[in-house]
């Protein structure tokens, strides 16, 4: 995954690109519920390319616009790493004290907290008791549910799991058909129903997959002057 700075927020992953379907949303409805109600936390859970990062960018994004830059922050866990690096207690003060009191805190790739120091779970334990005095909010993205990471501190996964914990299922094929003709609307690329049929069957049901296999075919379209066909496609893509 892509490293964001901790101020930074992809202007790409925004609610306008995001495309809506049955396996998403009832996410975009708990992302309402969680600003708009007096609920601490939300978890979305899910195969990686579900989406999950595309949403924690997205409601970081419109709650900047709506109520100021300092409102809102996206931090992965090799930014929580570096906030947190050597464990000591004055790190983890100026780190409370820089995201703590804010509207909204959104944290990726939980899942990926196993390998990191125990600084970052306390961090991020902290930061939960915080965030719930200042009537704050926690989003939270990860593969499983914090129910199912062992390793996970038990104070921790018990406040994780106070909140929601939803699934974000992989799309369905009338859902990843559409997708893939959007992105290529997008790009202002003609893909056939039948290439978008074959395209959709022969690659894993990853949305950022597709996107590189579009931004592939076209590319390679565009070199040797050639229409987007299953042929080229197989050429191209190995598929």
């Amino acid at each position: 995954m892509q490293h964001i700075l901790e101020f930074g927020v992809d202007p790409v992953f925004d609610f306008d690109n995001f495309i809506v379907g049955d396996s998403n949303r009832l996410a975009l409805h708990a992302l309402q519920i969680l600003m708009d109600s007096s609920a601490t936390s939300l978890t979305l859970t899910g195969e990686e390319g579900c989406g999950k990062t595309h949403l924690l960018h997205a409601t970081v994004g419109r709650r900047r616009e709506t109520h100021g830059k300092e409102s809102a922050v996206y931090l992965d866990p090799e930014t929580l790493g570096q906030a947190l690096a050597k464990g000591e207690e004055g790190d983890l003060t100026r780190f409370l004290a820089r995201w703590g009191h804010g509207m909204l805190v959104a944290v990726d790739s939980l899942e990926q907290m196993e390998f990191g120091l125990p600084a970052l779970q306390e961090g991020l334990l902290f930061l939960f008791n915080q965030l719930r005095e200042t009537s704050g909010r926690l989003l939270v993205a990860s593969r499983v549910s914090p129910h199912h990471l062992e390793w996970l501190r038990p104070d921790l996964r018990s406040r994780l799991l106070w909140g929601s914990v939803l699934l974000i299922a992989p799309p369905d094929d009338a859902e990843l058909e559409y997708i893939l003709s959007k992105m290529a609307a997008d790009r202002q690329v003609r893909l056939s129903p039948e290439l978008i049929k074959f395209l959709c069957l022969r690659l894993p049901r990853r949305i950022p997959d597709h996107a590189t296999a579009l931004a592939r075919l076209d590319r390679a379209g565009m070199e040797q002057k050639r229409p987007l066909t299953v042929p080229l496609a197989k050429e191209i893509l190995g598929v």
